[in-house]
Order: structure tokens, then sequence, then C-alpha cells
């Protein structure tokens, strides 16, 4: 079966678009927000690796056991592996970006068989993620540290469509390796 380039440039783009999702949910401190009612507005804003006020505009690292943050058994070790997660997906998505640039730059026949190694490294690259998502909501409901008005924000969404559009990747590319033409059904023009 054969992938055209097309299909190989389209994957990266759309690949890329994911991988800028990643980025954005590992640097930006929104996975999970408390907003204070009325009267005075407060936001205290939850990232992998720093706690945001929004009303003195401080950040601190979170969770730090000196804040006080780690008082509750295995939360800061569960936190952390969330953490290590995102960094170990954004570290597998620059591979995977190689690779397809890679894929991209090679002869056809190389570029036919390249959608098998793709395809898992898509989902190599959605693991990790899966797993910090699913701590961190596991967190979410289950923490006494997080109080009742708190709720998903950015970063967690940004990171659940990053998974979820590398494993959608990972089935388009095999459906069009396995339902498109074969190899054999172009002549080249002479």
């Amino acid at each position: 079966m054969a992938v055209s380039l097309l299909t190989y440039v389209v994957t990266f783009f759309v690949f890329l678009a994911s991988y800028s999702l990643t980025i954005l949910s590992l640097v930006l401190p929104k996975w999970l927000t408390f907003v204070t009612p009325i009267p005075f507005y407060t936001e205290t804003n939850y990232g992998l690796f720093r706690l945001c006020h929004s009303f003195s505009k401080d950040c601190r690292v979170f969770p730090s056991f000196d804040a006080g943050d780690c008082k509750e058994d295995g939360f800061c070790e569960l936190w952390r592996g969330a953490a290590a997660g995102m960094v170990l997906s954004v570290i597998l998505g620059a591979f995977v970006l190689l690779a397809l640039l890679g894929t991209m730059c090679s002869e056809r026949r190389k570029r036919a068989k390249a959608w098998v190694t793709l395809s898992g490294l898509f989902v190599l690259y959605a693991i990790p993620q899966m797993f910090a998502m699913g701590i961190i909501a596991y967190l979410y409901n289950s923490s006494s540290s997080f109080y009742m008005g708190t709720r998903y924000n950015v970063s967690f969404i940004l990171c659940t469509i990053s998974w979820c559009v590398s494993v959608v990747l990972a089935v388009i590319l095999s459906l069009v390796a396995f339902l498109g033409p074969p190899e054999y059904a172009y002549t080249q023009i002479e």
C-alpha cells in the first residue's frame, strides 16, 4: 500500500499544530483554576510547575514541600509524574517531527512503508499525555487540595485535544495506507 507525499505533508502540518498545543499546555500554568466569588475576584491557577495568584500577581513553584502542598499522601509524586509525562511527550513529539521530515525527504519506496512507523510514533507520543491528563483528573476529583469551585482550564483542554488529534492521525494514516490504491496502480508519464 502506498501513502502519497501530499498525505505526509498534510499530516506534518496537522501534527505541528498538535505539537504546539502540547508545548502550550506544558508552559501555561492553567491546568486547574479556582475562582473566588464576589466581592473580591481572585483567580488561582495551578500549572504543572507553577501556582499563580491573580490578586497578588505572584507565582511560586508548585507543588512545594515548603509551602505545604505535599501534606496529602502521594499528591506531589503524582503531580510531578504528570509533569514528567508532559515533558516526555514534548521530547517524543520532537522525534516525531524529525521522523515526518525524514519521511517527506526520502524516496518514494521508503515513504510508502513509513506509515507503520509514524502511526506507532503518534500513539507513543499520545500515551504520556493521556497519562498526565488522567493523573490531573484523578487529583482534581480526589484531592482535598482543590476547593469546591475548582475547574479544568485551558492547559488541560489543550492537552486533551493534542493527544486526541495524535491518535486520530495514527488511525487516519493507517486507513489511508490500507484503503489507498496500491503502488503498482500508478504508471510514470514518460
